[in-house]
């Protein structure tokens, strides 16, 4: 007499005990650097065309001297949005009450060796004191900053920079930039289960 064994479908019994595994939603991601910063960069002025503006004038406006860089890595993220925070004190004292300071900061990136020009910001104090007694001076220290942002839909890692130039002004005895102090931050989606690659600005 043949008894019926009843079978069992074994492949399914497994699925049931292991099911398949669902990949989590990306999470979002804030990533936070401090940059490098000179302690104090002074703005040399020498006498030019009857009045005083920085040395080494071209066109103009000075050379830049480097104030602060931050790398930044948003590699691993999806689609982010990327903020850059710049601060400074900038001191100054001028040979009569009667003088014009500009000075021009720009922001940079260099990724991959590509650097591009992200933006200008301009600091400027003037005044025009018909009756101002010769010997006369001005002393005085501003606070100087900007903030920058952009959504970045291809991440990389960049180095970003801020350099100082001095544009056309009168009077000037000397200036200089201190307390410098550079941030920045991206959130974005973390990226799942991707492999990790940059080339190397980072390290």
């Amino acid at each position: 007499m043949n008894k019926y064994i009843p079978t069992y479908d074994n492949h399914n019994e497994k699925q049931e005990k292991n099911p398949k595994h669902h990949h989590e939603p990306p999470k979002q991601t804030v990533i936070l650097k401090c940059g490098t910063a000179t302690g104090s960069v002074p703005l040399n002025f020498g006498l030019l065309g009857g009045g005083l503006q920085a040395e080494g004038v071209a066109n103009g406006y000075s050379f830049s001297p480097v104030l602060a860089s931050v790398v930044l890595d948003t590699e691993n993220l999806i689609n982010p949005t990327i903020k850059i925070d710049f601060s400074s004190l900038i001191s100054f004292r001028t040979t009569s009450q009667n003088y014009q300071l500009r000075l021009i900061f720009t922001l940079k990136k260099v990724c991959k060796g590509q650097k591009v020009e992200l933006g200008t910001w301009t600091f400027e104090e003037l005044t025009n004191v018909s009756d101002g007694v010769s010997g006369e001076y001005v002393q005085e220290t501003e606070s100087f900053g900007f903030t920058w942002c952009e959504c970045n839909d291809c991440p990389d890692c960049c180095r970003y920079i801020v350099e100082v130039s001095t544009g056309p002004g009168f009077n000037i005895d000397f200036a200089f930039v201190s307390n410098i102090a550079l941030a920045a931050t991206a959130v974005g989606l973390a990226k799942t289960n991707e492999k990790r690659e940059h080339d190397g600005c980072c390290d």
